[in-house]
This record gives structure tokens, C-alpha cells and sequence, in this order.
């Protein structure tokens, strides 16, 4: 009888080992449609964005952004961006550009059969970034990133946006530049600490764009968030210090999901950074805003981070006739004024 019952429970279990076995070889991996590979699917404004969709390794999805062989506007964009270096020097701030490499020429490994020449994407990438140093711009050595094979991405694998482990690694390379500008030896430094605080779950941008031309169904992401505190001991009640330091730029800085890029700026460069920068309003958005304020208008900063995804050819004549205006208002013509004014007095004194 015992036998009998052994035997019974033995092909039970081989049943349902089989049964799963079965379902895990038959089971496939989320993956694109044709419909994908054509222009015609992307429809709508959103959809725009992801043209055209492509799957690499490990379920990595990418776009044509990620994949450019061309980076930075043309030569009258470098033209504008000196002159524009050139009036916010005139208000006593440097101007620090962050041109977060694309996902393609950062995650190579991840490419699986997509045909990208990732030598020649660096390289363009990499003359981009000399040419912004060429008019005068400080940017940071983020050529350096490609010399380090990260076992943690820095990128997400289904989104346009970086992880917080690539925040953290551009924050580094970006801290160690601050620290190399003129005013840092006089500027007051302070203690900051970084702290996990949980975790966010993400549906990616591309994981979306894919669900809506191929109905897949990929896993969202799952990553550790992280806080950064001041730690310094300060007078809860002194005046508080003008911004020296402000960092505009795009969601990767100030988003819906927080990657604490500019938590991990203060802790490395250990100074206080106002973070200013906007979500959904593209590369142009913030800086925009923030030239247009009172604070901007009346206290300069020392140094402007103008955090930009690396993808963004800078050629809008609209976006630099907008900038130009704000920079050459009457406001600020009296203020450069009267700051040479007061230099010349207390230079006869």
C-alpha cells in the first residue's frame, strides 16, 4: 500500500515538474514587433519621442537618440553658446555644461545585435565636448565614464533616464571640476551625507512606447533611493548665504523620480547647491526660468550647472534670441554698471 501511494506522489511530482518545466522553455520574453521597425507606429507626440525602437541585450531597449553619430549643434550653435558664455561671464558667473552621454555609446555591452559603431559615437561625442571647452565653457571629464566598465548600469535598460548609480558617477567626475574653478578655495564648504531611503519602482519611457506599438508587457525596474542631508553644524538662526552655486537642467535632475544628482554634487564638491531645474521642460526650460528671476537678476551666481542630455543639437535660433534678451535687459546693463562702478572706487581707495 505504501508502494502504491510512493509511486502515486513520485508521477505527481514528475507531472508538475514537467508542467513547469514546459511553461519556462515555452514562455517567452517580452520582446518588439515588426510594427516597431516602422516610422508609421509612432503616431503620436509621445510615441515621436522613440523613434525607432530597437532590442538589444538582456531586454535593453534603445532609440535612435541613443544611437547618434553626430553630437552638438552646428557652427553657428557653437557661435551663439560662446557669445552666451561670453554675457554670463560678463555677470560674474561660469557657465558648467553637463552633456550626459547617450545610452549607446555608454552601455556598448548592452547593444546585443544592434548595428552602432560605438567608437565613432564616442569620438563625435567626445569632439562635442572638446568644442564646448574650445568657446570657453567648463565641462566636466565625462569622457572618462567610457575607460570604467560599470557592473551597476548607469542607465536604466527600458528608459532615456540615468539611475541613480549614474548620477552618482557624473556627480564625481562634475564635483572634482568645481573644485578646480576660481572661486571654490573662497567659497564656504560644508559637510553633506547620503543615505539609502528606500527604493522606486520605474516603468520606463521606452518599456511605454513599446507596450503601446507591441502590446509587450516588460517588468518595470526596480532601483534604491537615495537622500542627501546636510550634516554641517550651522546656525539654525544666521542669515542665510546667496546661492553660489545653481544647477538648472532636465527630469535627470529634478524629476518625478529623484536621482539625487544634485544630493551627490553637494556631498563631493561639499558645497550647497540650488537645484533649480525642471521636469518636462526640456533642455531649455530652467535656464530659461531662472535667468528671467529676481534672484538670478540681483545675485549671479558663481557657477551655473546647466545639466543637458548629450542627444540635444542646441541649433534653436529661438531658444539662444530668448536667452540673449534676458542676459542684455536693461536690469542687468545698470547692475554691470554700477559692479564697475563700485570696482573703480575701491580701487582708488
Amino acid at each position: 500500500m505504501q508502494n502504491i501511494i510512493l509511486n502515486q506522489v513520485t508521477r505527481i511530482f514528475v507531472f508538475v515538474l514537467s508542467v513547469l518545466f514546459n511553461h519556462t522553455v515555452l514562455a517567452k520574453a517580452p520582446s518588439l514587433c515588426k510594427a516597431a521597425a516602422e516610422a508609421a507606429s509612432y503616431d503620436t507626440d509621445y510615441l515621436d519621442n522613440f523613434i525607432t525602437l530597437k532590442e538589444g541585450k538582456d531586454g535593453w531597449l534603445f532609440r535612435d537618440t541613443d544611437l547618434l553619430d553626430t553630437f552638438g549643434p552646428g557652427k553657428k550653435g557653437y557661435q551663439r553658446l560662446r557669445y552666451l558664455n561670453r554675457l554670463l561671464n560678463e555677470h560674474g558667473t561660469r557657465l558648467l555644461m553637463v552633456p550626459i552621454p547617450t545610452r549607446g555609446i555608454t552601455h556598448p555591452e548592452m547593444l546585443g545585435e544592434i548595428n552602432y559603431d560605438t567608437k565613432a559615437g564616442r569620438e563625435a561625442y567626445i569632439a562635442h565636448i572638446n568644442h564646448l571647452r574650445d568657446i570657453g565653457i567648463v565641462v566636466p571629464k565625462l569622457e572618462s565614464l567610457f575607460d570604467t566598465r560599470y557592473e551597476t548600469p548607469l542607465f536604466f535598460s527600458r528608459d532615456h533616464h540615468w539611475t541613480s548609480f549614474g548620477a552618482e558617477q557624473v556627480a564625481k567626475v562634475t564635483a572634482d571640476t568645481i573644485q578646480h574653478q576660481e572661486f571654490y578655495p573662497e567659497a564656504e564648504k560644508q559637510a553633506f551625507q547620503t543615505k539609502r531611503i528606500g527604493f522606486f519602482e520605474i516603468e520606463g519611457s521606452h518599456q511605454k512606447a513599446a507596450a503601446t506599438i507591441c502590446a509587450s508587457s516588460y517588468n518595470n525596474e526596480t532601483i534604491d533611493a537615495y537622500t542627501t542631508e546636510n550634516i554641517s553644524e550651522m546656525d539654525l538662526f544666521g542669515d542665510v548665504a546667496e546661492a553660489q552655486v545653481v544647477l538648472v537642467g532636465t527630469s535627470n535632475s529634478n524629476g518625478k523620480q529623484d536621482f539625487n544628482f544634485s544630493g551627490y554634487l553637494m556631498e563631493y564638491s561639499r558645497l550647497d547647491i540650488l537645484n533649480l531645474a525642471k521636469s518636462g521642460a526640456g533642455y531649455d526650460g530652467a535656464i530659461l526660468d531662472y535667468l528671467s528671476t529676481d534672484d538670478f537678476k540681483q545675485n549671479p551666481p558663481k557657477l551655473l550647472i546647466w545639466e543637458v542630455p548629450g542627444y540635444y543639437k542646441l541649433n534653436s535660433k529661438t531658444f539662444y534670441k530668448k536667452m540673449v534678451r534676458l542676459l542684455k535687459s536693461e536690469e542687468h546693463k545698470q547692475r554691470l554698471v554700477n559692479t564697475e562702478k563700485n570696482k573703480r572706487e575701491e580701487m582708488s581707495q
